[in-house]
């Protein structure tokens, strides 16, 4: 579909001018807000997925959008509209895909500086890269895949405090949209849930777990609303945000234009491309994947194998063995220990005996849900936290080899900023995963290809994720004096859809809002 003729003029990321070692900073009027903030406070969400149409009445759109309707990171409008509006206050975000760019109107040698991964698109990569086979085929996607992907267009991704104001949003936008040469595809409704007790920002998912606790620091970003504590330093800001230096101390791969189309003067200058503009410059790539969750199928596993726990009451052994599939507690509590003393690391029968019964949590806000544990440093044969476990495979922290602060090096530049929300439909229920990344395949597809699937860790065959594996594998337990192994899993999650996407600026979507028709040949 597209040419690859740009290529020859982008400069490979080693020839590319070196960032300075003090990045400006944030223009935060210029990034929309999904990207910095998550939107913690909303809890109903709409992704309405679009096809242009009438390619003319969808920049007028576009233009409309980018004049006061799109939700920006910056904190002064969030907080003026949010005393004005209350809980009407709602926020409004936009993605589009290569084909939606093609239909606005941008030509081939545009579309060409995009990501190889985003161009070739999720439905096509998901056998080889994101191991989506059997169950997860991308020909039974309901979402997306390869009998819907080319007709993904446009993602509007609308945020309400309810699904009462939910309703009255998604019909107003609907109408809009229709009237301005867009059909709609697909509708996909989220909800957030929540427990009492539960910290202020995060959801529990539909196996009852705590979602969002370890997110990444943007550096030169201090989020009000975010989570404070995190076992790392912040990351580069060119790991989520394009146009900006990332933990390579280089630019990220950024879709550019020449100058020369349309308002491209008013985007800043691509580095190394004389006569280009970056129309990616605080821009980000979004993953979307609808996963089904199988609760019942999770639940009778639990209740089947809780005697591999230690004693106690059979609902905290089936809480034991919960929390050792996935890497924590279903309260959030991780599974390893604050960092211990010297004393406990040379003496470890002084650690008191593990038991089935899941710690208490403080309940009084964000602050107090523990992320800075490590792995290597606090549990590195994995008697709490086991080495398989979803969580730590995901996000292995300091664990990896060669050393610990190799470990940490390799895994920053692999993190993702997530902003799920579960969903219950006709087709059942589960979890929208979305996630920002300025590289999908070292970040999203590596994560998903090289972590979740690889089904040999520390000499352990056969034990991929047992949250999100394909079945069929094996969990294994670290124990005193002989591990717990269980065969055979069953497959908990399902996909069932999925995406990449390009989120623009601000000043992008007024770029492709005054695209101009191209002249017929």
């Amino acid at each position: 579909m597209y040419s690859t003729d740009l290529e020859s003029r982008r400069a490979s990321p080693s020839a590319r001018p070196r960032p300075s070692e003090q990045p400006p900073p944030l223009v935060l009027d210029d990034i929309q807000g999904l990207l910095l903030h998550g939107y913690k406070e909303m809890n109903a969400l709409a992704l309405q997925f679009l096809r242009i149409e009438d390619a003319s009445r969808c920049r007028t759109w576009l233009r409309e959008l980018a004049s006061g309707v799109i939700t920006t990171a910056d904190p002064v409008k969030h907080q003026r509209k949010a005393r004005e509006e209350g809980k009407d206050y709602s926020r409004v975000n936009l993605a589009l895909t290569p084909r939606g760019l093609a239909a606005l109107g941008l030509p081939e040698e545009v579309l060409a500086s995009l990501p190889f991964e985003l161009r070739e698109g999720m439905a096509r990569r998901a056998r080889e890269h994101l191991r989506d086979v059997g169950a997860n085929d991308p020909d039974g996607w309901q979402l997306g895949g390869t009998r819907f992907e080319d007709d993904l267009h446009v993602l509007l991704m609308l945020y309400a405090a309810d699904e009462a104001r939910m309703d009255e949003l998604l019909h107003h936008h609907a109408m809009l949209a229709g009237q301005q040469g867009l059909r709609e595809v697909h509708v996909q409704r989220g909800l957030r849930r929540h427990e009492p007790g539960d910290p202020p920002g995060y959801f529990r998912d539909h196996f009852g777990f705590l979602d969002g606790l370890s997110q990444p620091r943007i550096e030169g970003f201090k989020d009000p609303a975010g989570h404070p504590r995190d076992y790392d330093r912040p990351v580069k800001r060119g790991e989520f945000i394009l146009g900006h230096p990332n933990e390579y101390a280089e630019y990220p791969l950024s879709p550019c234009v020449p100058e020369h189309l349309g308002a491209a003067r008013e985007l800043p200058g691509s580095p190394g491309h004389a006569g280009w503009r970056d129309l990616g410059h605080n821009g980000s790539y979004l993953v979307l994947r609808k996963l089904e969750q199988d609760v019942e199928a999770f639940n009778g596993f639990l209740a089947t194998n809780a005697s591999l726990a230690p004693e106690g009451k059979p609902e905290d052994q089936r809480e034991w063995l919960a929390a050792k599939l996935v890497g924590r507690w279903r309260n959030g509590a991780p599974l390893t220990a604050a960092k211990r003393c010297p004393l406990h690391r040379l003496l470890p029968f002084l650690s008191r005996r593990e038991k089935a019964r899941p710690p208490r949590v403080s309940r009084s806000g964000p602050k107090d849900v523990d992320n800075g544990f490590l792995y290597a440093r606090d549990d590195p044969h994995g008697y709490g936290c086991p080495v398989t476990a979803h969580a730590r495979r995901c996000n292995p922290r300091d664990a990896l080899p060669p050393s610990r602060r190799v470990s940490r090096q390799v895994t920053r530049r692999h993190r993702l900023l997530r902003r799920g929300f579960n969903y219950e439909d006709g087709s059942g229920r589960g979890l929208l995963f979305i996630a920002l990344n300025t590289s999908l395949g070292r970040q999203f597809e590596f994560v998903q290809r090289s972590w979740v699937h690889f089904d040999q860790l520390q000499g352990v065959e056969g034990a991929e994720d047992p949250l999100s594996g394909d079945g069929g594998g094996r969990l294994v337990i670290p124990q005193r004096p002989v591990r717990q192994c269980m065969a055979d899993l069953r497959r908990f999650v399902t996909t069932r859809g999925g995406g990449y996407f390009f989120l623009p600026s601000l000043k992008a979507l007024r770029f492709l809002a005054s695209l101009e028709p191209a002249a017929p040949a």
